[in-house]
């Protein structure tokens, strides 16, 4: 591959993988997010079953219309919640959002050593284009099958990544990559 082909493949490479830096981190942020709801929603099972029994046990102590009223709400809000939970899984999410990041992860390592490769110039011609190819397919896989996230998420990966755009100047990608595969430490 000439000069100028390595030239083309690292910085395609190079946008992919800020890409990929960014869409791992919005999933992450989104499984956090995923998370903090699993917790809260088996806190508040636990919560809700444990009021029910508790006034379960009161109105067989001590029958009447009021605590039979109150142990049938406790017993309907707990039913509502369990519903709830069902029918939004958390749980699923969260671990549909690390799957995706997990993913997303292997393709950024892969697009990192694609890069590296570039900066060393020593692969055969064309074999560079094809690992290029290659990993293009997989991102693309990994974006077609991942879940949607959110705003939430968006905001939070902006923050931790210290900026908001999909596309990114060569400061920013070299922010993400080694000293020493930065583009203003040695040019192709």
């Amino acid at each position: 591959m000439n000069n100028q082909g390595r030239e083309y493949v690292l910085a395609t490479a190079r946008e992919l993988y800020g890409r990929a830096v960014w869409s791992h981190k919005v999933h992450e942020k989104e499984r956090e997010i995923w998370n903090k709801k699993a917790c809260g929603v088996k806190y508040r099972n636990i919560f809700l079953v444990s009021l029910t029994t508790l006034i379960a046990f009161v109105a067989t102590a001590f029958p009447s219309f009021i605590c039979n009223v109150l142990t049938a709400a406790a017993a309907t809000a707990t039913l509502a919640a369990v519903l709830w939970e069902t029918n939004f899984d958390p749980v699923g999410k969260e671990n549909h959002h690390r799957t995706a990041a997990k993913e997303l992860l292997w393709v950024r390592e892969q697009l990192l050593i694609l890069i590296e490769r570039c900066h060393i110039g020593t692969e055969d011609p064309g074999q560079s284009q094809a690992s290029l190819e290659t990993l293009t397919r997989e991102l693309t896989a990994v974006y077609k099958f991942a879940p949607d996230t959110s705003p939430e998420a968006y905001a939070e990966a902006s923050a931790a990544l210290k900026g908001a755009e999909f596309t990114f100047t060569d400061r920013e990608i070299d922010s993400f990559l080694p000293e020493r595969l930065r583009k203003a430490a040695s040019p192709v």
